[in-house]
């Protein structure tokens, strides 16, 4: 608004007395607007040519807004081939909803903060970042993306909180990354409806109880539910406002993909399961792997399918953590792991085989009573198979990012005063950001900018408190 008063003072101040109160200016001014033959021919197309440029200039600026595409490998712009090196940060809000449960509740009604994230916004473009990646709810009710079960919409004020913060980030020249959690929403909507092709994919036509998380993978409700979701997603922005389709740089399928080794068919590790016209020896670890990289791929597959026939440029990916960060050696070696957590992350190798677009692995600076920064980075791309994961991805085009990245306070804390060493912060994140530049991931986004619950004790360093780790970022990786 400031832009439009500065421009029309400019063409106005010849024919306007500078000593004319400010209400009288601004009724003059109008009334020259409107009635043009009070001046010269020339003032009058002066300054109807300057307000229609003032009129078109967010119209140009949302033209100017690219969508990001991959060629060879490599993110671009699509509308300049101009290179995209996705750098940035990780916006979340989690809280209590209607239904008790804490659940990352980013745009859910009287959650979403619109202040916050406009600051959000314009630190972000302040700092040269270009990337944010945040998180859809799965939570249904009257402050969840669904108001029901039996809703046929997205709920309208959780739709009107996500266009706002599509419309600051375009604003800033901010792309977005929309990620979800493993849970789904309870809709018969989009649990219901068929995908395009799903008839030659196989699916389970029933929830099987044994195999708990597992079922998403492969359970044909579970899977239409996260395809519709973001289907559904894309068609209610193409409705509402078309051009923030070019805002949203991925769809993400899921944060980080996983197996639960405590439900079947992976819990008892005897039989035969039958999958996809292929029976796999639920007792060998490496044909174990070869069921869950089988499943993984259907999974995206599919849901990589669905998005592209409703939106061809879309970018689709998905996140995981790597073996090494739940105290796994590497894919194929469930019976000799020795751990506590029973996830199992999807294997990278065969995501690129799938047809996801590219990957997001998360790498976070980390040490341990054996380790230091270094070691624990380089234990992490052992554990997913990086040299050969590295070849295949640059042979399918598919460039790889670490979607979260960043320290934790846990052992940066010092005795007795338990306060947290930013410096020791600071050198162990620019350790990792080195490491994962040399090793030639595609970009970085950090963990996390905070949100409006953030202190200076959390375990993760909001970069928002302390911008020495966005410095670091810009120091290093651009």
């Amino acid at each position: 608004m400031k832009s439009i008063f500065r421009r029309l003072a400019f063409v106005m101040k010849p024919v306007l007395p500078i000593t004319m109160i400010p209400i009288q200016r601004v009724i003059l001014t109008a009334f020259i607007l409107v009635n043009p033959m009070i001046l010269s021919s020339v003032e009058a197309t002066s300054i109807h040519s300057n307000t229609r440029n003032i009129m078109t200039a967010k119209t140009n600026q949302e033209d100017h807004f690219s969508r990001i595409i991959i060629q060879s490998g490599k993110f671009v712009e699509k509308d300049t081939g101009k290179p995209f090196i996705p750098l940035g940060v990780n916006y979340y809000r989690t809280g209590i909803v209607s239904n008790g449960k804490d659940v990352h509740a980013t745009f859910c009604p009287g959650f979403y903060d619109r202040a916050y994230v406009e600051k959000m916004m314009a630190d972000l473009s302040a700092w040269g970042f270009n990337t944010v990646r945040t998180f859809q709810v799965y939570h249904v009710g009257k402050d969840g993306i669904l108001t029901s079960s039996k809703s046929r919409e997205i709920s309208p004020d959780y739709l009107a909180n996500m266009i706002h913060f599509l419309r600051q980030a375009r604003k800033h020249h901010i792309h977005v990354i929309f990620s979800w959690d493993i849970w789904l929403p309870d809709s018969e909507w989009w649990s219901g409806k068929p995908l395009p092709h799903e008839d030659k994919y196989s699916l389970l036509p029933t929830w099987n109880e044994k195999m708990g998380v597992n079922n998403y993978r492969i359970f044909k409700g579970s899977v239409r539910n996260r395809a519709n979701a973001i289907v559904s997603l894309i068609e209610a922005l193409r409705k509402t406002d078309p051009s923030l389709l070019k805002v949203v740089m991925t769809w993400e399928l899921e944060n980080e993909v996983y197996f639960n080794a405590n439900n079947e068919p992976f819990k008892t590790r005897q039989g035969v399961f039958h999958f996809a016209g292929k029976d796999y020896q639920l007792s060998s670890d490496a044909q174990v792997q070869e069921l869950m990289d089988d499943m993984i791929v259907q999974w995206a597959d599919i849901c990589t399918d669905s998005i592209h026939h409703t939106d061809k440029e879309a970018l689709v990916n998905a996140g995981v953590f790597t073996f090494h960060a739940i105290g796994r050696d590497r894919p194929g070696s469930l019976s000799q792991d020795h751990t506590s957590d029973t996830r199992i992350p999807a294997r990278p190798i065969a995501l690129v085989r799938s047809k996801l677009d590219y990957l997001d692995i998360h790498l976070y600076a980390w040490i341990t009573e054996t380790e230091d920064v270094p070691e624990y980075f380089a234990h992490s791309l052992e554990s997913v198979e990086w040299d050969k994961l590295r070849a295949l991805a640059r042979k399918a085009g598919k460039p790889i990012i670490a979607g979260e990245t960043g320290v934790c306070a846990h052992y940066l804390r010092k005795l007795p005063e338990w306060t947290i060493n930013h410096e020791l912060g600071i050198k162990y994140f620019r350790e990792q950001l080195s490491f994962m530049k040399n090793r030639k991931l595609a970009g970085v986004l950090y963990w996390s900018y905070g949100n409006p619950d953030s202190t200076s004790n959390d375990e993760f360093p909001a970069i928002s408190l302390f911008p020495q780790y966005m410095k670091v970022m810009k120091d290093v990786w651009q």
